[in-house]
């Protein structure tokens, strides 16, 4: 049986949404963040109901803390809140979202959304994602270059490991240091702009033999891009 989190200060709301679940789905409550990182730390799930406005939070700050973690970057997420805005739509959104669900909700329709959601996930393809000759293993953090049709192990250090699957994800986007001192760091960070282009350069000499590579954009930071077919 699939396991779904429903982030929800509102014993009401978990009431109503483990009525319309329960019988094909494992719900467990989370009244707050805390709880939330906590049960997300405990167990792995399959899908996550969230709400916006938490006693200790936002709900897209961990929305964002989840899909900050490699080893389930594709979990599910519905933000299930009060909020209408088009502008709180938009930063749940860019925070990681998959589906937004204002409040008073049909539950049956959130259930069908969910359904939906789980049909199109595959956790094992999900796992891995492939860019040309460079193959990202998210479930053990690992990236291989296949040359002559043989995978060679690249060893990459965690930190460098994600700056790379973060930007592989988002190709020929140009990334500000800011942007991946913030995405990699965190927002309270101590780190500065020179960390950025140590790491990047450590990288772009160990997958130097890849199509892929990692240019600078003068002035404006970096971008993944394929250098050679």
């Amino acid at each position: 049986m699939k396991k779904i989190l429903v982030v929800d200060d509102d014993q009401d709301i978990f009431n109503l949404v483990n009525a319309a679940l329960s019988a094909e789905y494992s719900l467990t409550w989370a009244s707050s963040i805390s709880k939330a990182r906590e049960e997300f730390n405990k167990e792995e799930y399959d899908f996550i109901i969230l709400d916006e406005m938490l006693p200790d939070g936002r709900g897209t700050e961990f929305c964002h803390y989840v899909k900050q973690d490699l080893k389930r970057p594709d979990l599910p997420i519905v933000m299930l809140t009060s909020q209408k805005e088009l502008e709180n739509k938009l930063t749940a959104f860019e925070s990681g979202a998959d589906d937004y669900v204002t409040k008073p909700f049909e539950p049956l329709e959130l259930k069908a959304r969910i359904q939906a959601r789980l049909r199109t996930s595959h956790s094992g393809e999900a796992n891995i994602m492939v860019k040309g000759d460079l193959r990202f293993d998210l479930s053990t953090q690992a990236l291989s270059l296949e040359m002559s049709g043989i995978a060679n192990a690249v060893d990459l250090t965690p930190i460098e490991f994600k700056i790379l699957y973060m930007m592989a994800k988002q190709e020929g986007t140009v990334m500000s240091r800011e942007v991946i001192l913030t995405e990699i760091w965190g927002k309270n960070n101590y780190v500065v702009d020179r960390t950025v282009d140590q790491h990047i350069s450590k990288i772009r000499k160990k997958i130097g033999q890849s199509q892929y590579t990692i240019k600078s954009a003068h002035g404006k930071g970096y971008r993944f891009i394929k250098e050679r077919d």
